[in-house]
């Protein structure tokens, strides 16, 4: 069911979130300054910018869906609806076994297609120069509207989500689902992340996020059965 794909997504970016804080360390770090001056942890002026920066963050991440939704429609319309859902889902489990490895700092596919992602990258990030530092609550959602196309392996793991659900509005709530997992560590970065940093250095958290991860993975897989039936079928 497509509620069980939401809720993967959620937990996807609940447990990558360790890799969320390594990526976004120097832009949270960003946030909780304005101009020169530093700005107390916890205060209404940060808590505002951190969470209209994350708004943002997470409004890019809906559109991908979208975009990952139509492509799903589009790509596996020539499939019958059991085909689908199979080879759908079997992408996803394979990017999230890869994000699981990924996590365990072992060889992956994924920064292969962070690196790609950066030709993109490239283009619009010259755009967060102008928003850098903060100084209104504006900036601070612009700034994650542009963060969101961030190059990384975690997301793409998340646009694979998207794409097996082959609807551009499951789509888009997928990537909902998944960027308000990633929100309670991104939050807790954003306001105290001096206090915080440590986290991204912890071995043993990424590793059982990994292991975690890498079971969603094997249940996902296992949800769909070994082959469609159609496959069966013709043997």
């Amino acid at each position: 069911m497509v509620e069980n794909i939401f809720i993967s997504a959620f937990l996807m970016g609940l447990l990558g979130s360790t890799h969320c804080v390594a990526m976004c360390s120097g832009i949270v770090g960003v946030l909780s300054q304005k101009a020169s001056n530093p700005v107390p942890a916890f205060s209404g002026k940060i808590v505002g910018v951190v969470l209209t920066y994350n708004a943002g963050r997470i409004g890019s991440y809906c559109c991908i869906g979208v975009l990952a939704g139509f492509v799903g429609e589009f790509g596996f319309g020539f499939l019958d609806s059991e085909t689908t859902l199979f080879y759908s889902r079997l992408l996803t489990s394979i990017f999230m076994a890869s994000f699981a490895v990924y996590l365990m700092g072992w060889p992956s596919f994924l920064p292969y297609l962070e690196k790609k992602g950066q030709s993109i990258w490239r283009l619009i990030s010259p755009l967060t120069r102008k928003l850098i530092p903060i100084r209104s609550l504006p900036q601070s959602f612009l700034l994650g509207l542009i963060w969101g196309w961030l190059p990384c392996g975690l997301v793409y793991s998340a646009v694979a989500l998207s794409l097996s659900t082959t609807k551009a509005a499951y789509g888009a709530i997928t990537m909902l689902s998944f960027g308000l997992g990633t929100l309670p560590a991104l939050l807790l970065m954003g306001l105290a992340s001096q206090k915080l940093t440590h986290l991204k250095k912890s071995t043993k958290i990424r590793q059982i996020a990994a292991a975690i991860v890498f079971v969603l993975a094997i249940m996902h897989l296992f949800s769909i059965g070994i082959l469609p039936h159609s496959t069966h079928a013709g043997h």
